[in-house]
């Protein structure tokens, strides 16, 4: 099976699962949070971990599943729960002999959260600030500007964006940029009694930019780790982090836009 069919049938199975999540929220969106951030997570201690401590994968994938289920089911202060998880990390070093002792475990598990777990914990409060199902909207988005991105690349592109990734280039992300930023506000006169004008422009900026920056950040983590892919757990696509590496981004400030801004 060539790489084009593989990737065609993870779409096939792994969108309407993704949708799903997110439309029904509740049980099915904390059990594909954990899931799916644990998959990622461990991705992310895997390539920053050059021996792959199992001790460490599963301390991160522990505590990171801990915080999702007690946000969830008791609305828990997620930054008191990390400042906890590095506590406990750091006191566990401390009492360890000194050639055992590896102050970076703390570092690694703590920033892996930050970057994956964090996020997947405020996805749904995204909904709460909008009258339709905002997680769903960004993550079209989203795929609009990756395409946008690509064709235009394909068909402008001259100029090199960035050494990180040597295949896009500035007038594929341009194009994505723009591209995303008018259907976003084209859907204001489509659904105007969801989303305001200005509201439509301003999600369709920030996921053209940071949809972007997602990608890029997650590029150069693999680039300084001489890796292709996070992991090879989804068939044709590569890892989890290298299918929410854009969403990690995105959501989060589309979230303060909403919730700080708006």
């Amino acid at each position: 099976m060539n790489n084009l069919a593989k990737r065609i049938i993870a779409g096939i199975i792994g969108i309407p699962i993704i949708l799903a999540a997110f439309y029904f929220g509740g049980l099915a969106y904390l059990a594909f949070a954990v899931t799916a951030s644990s998959a990622a997570l461990w991705e992310f201690i895997s390539m920053m971990d050059t021996n792959r401590r199992i001790s460490l994968i599963t301390a991160g994938i522990i505590f990171s599943g801990a915080i999702l289920i007690t946000r969830y089911f008791f609305d828990a202060d997620i930054f008191v729960m990390l400042s906890a998880v590095l506590i406990l990390l750091s006191v566990y070093e401390i009492f360890l002999n000194e050639k055992s002792r590896k102050p970076d475990r703390s570092l690694i598990i703590v920033s892996g959260i930050v970057y994956i777990t964090l996020p997947f914990a405020y996805f749904g409060e995204l909904n709460k600030y909008s009258s339709m199902n905002m997680m769903i909207f960004v993550i079209v988005l989203i795929w609009i500007c990756d395409t946008a991105a690509y064709f235009g690349g394909k068909i402008f592109g001259k100029h090199k964006l960035s050494s990180i990734s040597p295949g896009k280039t500035v007038e594929g992300s341009v194009s994505g940029f723009v591209f995303t930023a008018a259907v976003s506000a084209a859907t204001h006169y489509i659904f105007p009694e969801y989303l305001g004008l200005i509201d439509a422009a301003a999600i369709g900026i920030i996921t053209g930019i940071f949809s972007q920056a997602g990608d890029l950040f997650e590029s150069m983590l693999k680039r300084h780790c001489g890796i292709k892919d996070s992991s090879g757990i989804i068939p044709g696509h590569g890892g989890m982090l290298d299918r929410f590496d854009s969403l990690l981004f995105t959501a989060p400030a589309v979230l303060i836009y909403l919730k700080y801004i708006k």
